[in-house]
């Protein structure tokens, strides 16, 4: 609503303070849709029992809340799935010479400091840096 003061220049109507408050703590949403999408939308409501598009909106959003995993719970397994993509392409281990069995050697393990000590030991090293 606006009022018109003389000369072409507006003013804006005053709204009570209770009201800017309420517009600030409750933000219109809008949205456009194709008609098609528009009568699909007025036929669920309509299925539900002529619930409004209001309540519609806040009941999905409860929906979809309770669907959501917890950020935490999504960082998590995605720590978990590259921790365990890691360790199947990068594991060091070796076969137990008794029973076969594989080993896996821990970073910065007894054994881990053991194969270290081992290839210096022994000369390991690069093709290129044996072949100068």
């Amino acid at each position: 609503m606006v009022n018109y003061r003389g000369k072409g220049k507006a003013k804006a109507a005053h709204k009570p303070p209770a009201r800017v408050r309420y517009e600030h703590s409750h933000p219109t949403v809008s949205c456009r849709l194709s008609k098609n999408e528009y009568d699909l939308l007025k036929q669920r409501l309509d299925d539900l029992g002529g619930v409004s598009f209001a309540d519609f909106v806040r009941d999905s959003l409860k929906i979809l809340q309770l669907r959501i995993p917890e950020t935490r719970e999504i960082k998590e397994k995605a720590r978990r799935a590259g921790y365990d993509q890691g360790k199947k392409e990068h594991q060091i281990w070796y076969y137990c010479d008794i029973c076969k069995q594989r080993i896996d050697v821990a970073p910065n393990s007894e054994s881990h400091k053991a194969l270290i000590g081992f290839m210096r030991e022994h000369g390991w090293g690069h093709n290129r840096c044996h072949e100068r």
